[in-house]
C-alpha cells in the first residue's frame, strides 16, 4: 500500500478496456496458453487532463419506518448505484475515439464517402462497443507515472517475458480504481481560437472497485444477475506518453464548411464569416429496463431520437437574403446543409474529419455591442440515423482507424504496445514471473 500526503496529476494514468473478457483464439492462441496470458490488453488513453468520478450512496436507499418508533428502523437499496464520471483529453489522432468504441472508419478521408455512423458499434448493442471498463492508475507520490522502472514492450513483439511490466516494488506501492460497465452518456468536442481542441466525456458505471496494489486486481464488471464477472486476476502495464504521430491539433489547422451557405429564410452567409468557436455535441443517455427477479436494470437500450448539435460563434460580415416569415408559410421548404469540420497535423493530412448530414438550423442570434465586432451564434442539429443510413446523421474519420480489439488475439502482433496482463482462470496472488 503506498504511502502518500497527497494526490496530482503527475501520478496518474487511464486506462479502457471491454467489460467481457475473451479466451484467446486465433494464431495467438498456442503462444497465450504457453504464457498463460488471456489475450486482453486493453490501451491506454493518452492525453488525458481531467478525470472525476462520484458514488451517490444514498441514490438507490429507502427509508424503512413503521408506526411505533419515530427514527427509521432500516435502510433497503431497491436500485441501482450508477456512479457517475467525467474525464477530458485533447484531441490527438483518433486512437481514443476508436478505443472508446466509437467508429472512427465512418467516412473515407480521401473520397469522403459515408461508411457507417459515429456510434455505429453503440447502435448495434455490441458487447465490445456499448460498455467500457475504465482504470485509474496511481503511483507513488513524487514519481511521473511514465517514469518507471519497467519498459514498454517494443512495436510488434508479442508479450510473453518480463518487458512492459512494473517492477514488484512498484506494483506494490500503486492503487487503482477501476470503473465497470461503463455508459458514455455524452461526447463533446470543442475547438475555439487561442485554445487545443479537446473533448470532454460524461457516463455513468455500475461498479467502482479500489485495489490498493497494482496487482491481483479483478475484473470490476458486473453480468445481468448483478455478481462479478471472475475471468481471472490482472496488472496494469507501464504507461507511456503514447505514440499518436501528434503532439496536440492547434486551432489554425481547423477548418469549417457548409454544403449549402445560404437559406431562404436569410441570416448570415455561412460561407463567409470569422468562425470563433465550434463544438458537437453527441447526448447518448439511456433508460434502464428493471425487472422483478434482477437485482439491477436487466438492460440499458439507448433513447431516441439521438439529435446531435454543433453550435457555432463567429464574427459577422456579410448577410444573406431572406425573410423568416417564409419558414411559416413553407415556402421555405425543409432547408438543410451537411457540415464538415477537418482537423489537420502537422503534416499536412487530415487528423479528425466530423460530417454532420443533413444539419437544420436551429436558432442564430445576432449581438452587437458599442465599438464592439457584431456576432453570431449559431447552432445546428440533426439525427443519428441506423448504421446502414447514410444520407443522415453524424459520421467521423480519424487518422489512426480502428484500433484492434485486443482481446480477441487473431495474432500474437495483436499485442504489440499491450498495457493489461492477465492471468486467467485463477485466484492464486499475481506472479509477474508468470
Amino acid at each position: 500500500m503506498a504511502s502518500r500526503t497527497r494526490v496530482i496529476s503527475q501520478s496518474k494514468a487511464v486506462y479502457v478496456s471491454p467489460t467481457g473478457i475473451l479466451p484467446a483464439a486465433g494464431a495467438g492462441a498456442a503462444s497465450l496458453a504457453q504464457s498463460k496470458l488471456s489475450g486482453v490488453l486493453p490501451p491506454q488513453l493518452h492525453r488525458i487532463d481531467t478525470f472525476s468520478f462520484d458514488v451517490d450512496l444514498a441514490g438507490g436507499r429507502q427509508d424503512v419506518r413503521e408506526f411505533g418508533q419515530l427514527a427509521r428502523i432500516g435502510t433497503i437499496n431497491l436500485g441501482d448505484l450508477n456512479p457517475s464520471f467525467s474525464f477530458g483529453y485533447f484531441l490527438g489522432n483518433g486512437e481514443n475515439e476508436a478505443n472508446l468504441g466509437f467508429n472512427a472508419l465512418g467516412q473515407d478521408p480521401d473520397t469522403a464517402a459515408l461508411k457507417g455512423q459515429f456510434i455505429s458499434g453503440i447502435l448495434a448493442e455490441d458487447s465490445h462497443k456499448r460498455e467500457k471498463n475504465l482504470f485509474v492508475l496511481t503511483t507513488k507520490e513524487g514519481s511521473d507515472a511514465f517514469s518507471t522502472a519497467g519498459s514498454v514492450a517494443p512495436q510488434g513483439a508479442f508479450i510473453d517475458n518480463a518487458t512492459g511490466r512494473f517492477t514488484n516494488t512498484e506494483l506494490a506501492s500503486q492503487d487503482v480504481v477501476s470503473l465497470g460497465n461503463c455508459n458514455f452518456e455524452s461526447y463533446t468536442v470543442n475547438f475555439a481560437v487561442g485554445e487545443i481542441p479537446r473533448v470532454d466525456i460524461d457516463g455513468t458505471a455500475e461498479n467502482i472497485t479500489f485495489d490498493t496494489s497494482n496487482s491481483g486486481i479483478y475484473n470490476p464488471s458486473l453480468d445481468k444477475e448483478g455478481q462479478r464477472a471472475d475471468t481471472g486476476q490482472l496488472m496494469l502495464g507501464v504507461p507511456s506518453t503514447g505514440n499518436m504521430g501528434v503532439l496536440v491539433l492547434r486551432p489554425e489547422d481547423v477548418t469549417l464548411s457548409f454544403s449549402k451557405e445560404e437559406f431562404t429564410f436569410g441570416g448570415t452567409d455561412l460561407g463567409d464569416m470569422h468562425v470563433q468557436s465550434a463544438s458537437i455535441e453527441v447526448p447518448l443517455s439511456r433508460t434502464p429496463i428493471e425487472a422483478l427477479g434482477s437485482a439491477k436494470a436487466v438492460a440499458k437500450p439507448l433513447d431516441f431520437p439521438i439529435n446531435v448539435t454543433m453550435s457555432v460563434s463567429a464574427l459577422l460580415k456579410n448577410f444573406s437574403a431572406g425573410q423568416v416569415d417564409k419558414i411559416l408559410t413553407g415556402s421555405a421548404g425543409e432547408e438543410t446543409t451537411n457540415i464538415t469540420l477537418k482537423v489537420k497535423g502537422e503534416d499536412g493530412s487530415h487528423k479528425h474529419i466530423y460530417t454532420m448530414q443533413k444539419a437544420v438550423m436551429d436558432s442564430q442570434g445576432f449581438s452587437q455591442g458599442l465599438d464592439d465586432n457584431e456576432t453570431i451564434d449559431l447552432t445546428f442539429s440533426t439525427q443519428i440515423g441506423g448504421d446502414n443510413q447514410i444520407d443522415q446523421g453524424l459520421f467521423y474519420s480519424g487518422a489512426a482507424g480502428s484500433q484492434p480489439d485486443q482481446y480477441d488475439a487473431a495474432s500474437p502482433e495483436s499485442f504489440a504496445n499491450g498495457f493489461y496482463y492477465l492471468k486467467a482462470n485463477t485466484k492464486k496472488p499475481y506472479n509477474t514471473s508468470l
